[in-house]
């Protein structure tokens, strides 16, 4: 019994030890991720977030290293690409009855074809195709 006491009375007194980040004049605490203020940006005249940084999704394209209806073959050409350029982002999808490797997220056609001339001799055939990209400007924000 004395043990429950105990309990109850270090569960009631824990909270009044902790600090909060702040406090209003009602004395609510808020803690607030800085990442929301990414959601709660206005958008420009250009239909962007007006935000130094965002991650936002938007037409744009990939490069398609693999076209086929086998999947080993898919993940070891996914594996070998994820050696060779680490930094790339690879995406491997599934529309019956085929496999697509593609990979990258570029903005213009013109970005595409830059690591599309990498891999031509690596990856054959592979082709720039359009797609909805991720734009994560956050990395190049600070």
């Amino acid at each position: 019994m004395v043990l429950r006491y105990s309990f109850l009375l270090i569960l009631f007194l824990c909270p009044l030890l902790t600090s909060a980040q702040a406090t209003d004049s009602n004395g609510v605490i808020f803690h607030e991720d800085p990442r929301l203020a990414i959601l709660f940006a206005k958008k420009n005249d250009n239909g962007l977030k007006s935000i130094k940084g965002a991650i936002y999704s938007q037409k744009g394209f990939r490069v398609q290293i693999y076209y086929g209806n086998d999947r080993n073959t898919a993940n070891q050409r996914k594996i070998d690409f994820i050696r060779r350029f680490p930094g790339v982002a690879s995406y491997l999808s599934y529309v019956a009855p085929s496999f697509r490797l593609k990979v990258g997220n570029f903005k213009t056609r013109a970005e595409a074809y830059e690591l599309y001339r990498q891999l031509s001799p690596l990856y054959a055939p592979c082709m720039v195709v359009p797609d909805i990209v991720v734009i994560n400007s956050l990395k190049n924000a600070h």
